[in-house]
């Protein structure tokens, strides 16, 4: 489209302001382009509109996990030993590959932020490591004597510490692998997870219900899942009746312990685990409230 430049109308836009256009203009025609102005205009006017949205988004989760990187390494600590047991089971990886080359390492890392850069979340890390012990305990207490007393089903955690040590069967690398890293990091995750959905004012039988159902599923279920499709002479247990019942129960266990750690942690300290300092929040909030 071409538009003269001596016509006697000013030239609009198409929500009718007049184009203003410095410098000397002759009599020559001067090519308009107006479908590409106004599509430029439009995506300006749709970006400048998003753009709130998405730092208001950013600004909620930076105050739901104000630290992401000692979060995301926590998370991935914790949630390792479980995943890489089934890992073991498949043929994907080694037990004994993932605690010497990945686990310790990066272990030692945390350890050096911990110590040279304390955080509030290193506290709810803390209590979900030890509750976690105790409610793996509490779970023990069930299944050992249903193992040794009763003989419902075996003991296949001399064969997890034969993987992670690279011979037959180690029980006591095994009971490691159970304690420290399945029952510790299982408790670590629901703790950690529990700071950024904000559990510290649920009334306790919901607090203890998160944890059971987070106990059936994924934990529970992905055992079962595990052992149903592993390959020949790689299951952990032989799955019947009774050793479903018998492992959906233990996990039941597990879960209730773990869910009344998780309420009493958070009355002890009046407000439950942490998600960020009261200083950091009236450093964000007011930089939300002012881009509305």
């Amino acid at each position: 489209m071409y538009v003269s430049a001596s016509a006697p109308r000013p030239l609009t836009t198409c929500e009718g302001q007049p184009i203003r256009i410095s410098g000397h203009l002759s009599g020559d025609t001067i090519p308009v382009n107006l479908d590409r102005n106004w599509g430029d205009a439009m995506e300006t006017q749709q970006r400048a509109r998003h753009w709130p949205l998405i730092e208001q988004l950013l600004a909620a989760i930076r105050i739901r996990i104000p630290h992401p990187v000692r979060f995301g390494l926590y998370l991935v600590l914790a949630s390792t030993p479980l995943l890489s047991v089934s890992g073991e089971v498949f043929g994907i990886v080694s037990l004994r590959v993932v605690s010497e080359w990945f686990l310790l390492p990066l272990l030692g890392i945390i350890a050096v932020l911990a110590v040279c850069r304390p955080n509030v979340i290193d506290r709810t890390v803390l209590a979900g490591f030890a509750w976690g012990l105790v409610a793996c305990a509490g779970y023990d207490c069930f299944r050992l004597p249903e193992v040794y007393v009763f003989h419902l089903w075996g003991d296949f955690f001399g064969k997890i510490g034969g993987w992670a040590t690279g011979t037959r069967s180690n029980y006591l690398a095994g009971y490691l692998w159970r304690y420290l890293g399945d029952g510790a990091g299982i408790g670590v995750v629901v703790f950690i997870k529990a700071a950024v959905i904000g559990v510290s004012s649920w009334p306790r039988r919901y607090v203890v219900g998160l944890t059971v159902a987070f106990a059936v599923f994924p934990v529970w279920t992905g055992l079962i899942l595990t052992d149903a499709l592993a390959p020949a002479g790689r299951a952990l247990f032989p799955l019947d009746a009774t050793t479903l019942v018998s492992s959906l129960i233990g996990h039941l266990i597990f879960g209730a312990i773990l869910g009344y750690g998780l309420w009493v942690s958070q009355g002890r300290t009046g407000r439950g685990p942490s998600r960020v300092p009261v200083r950091d929040r009236a450093e964000i909030r007011p930089e939300v409230v002012g881009r509305r």
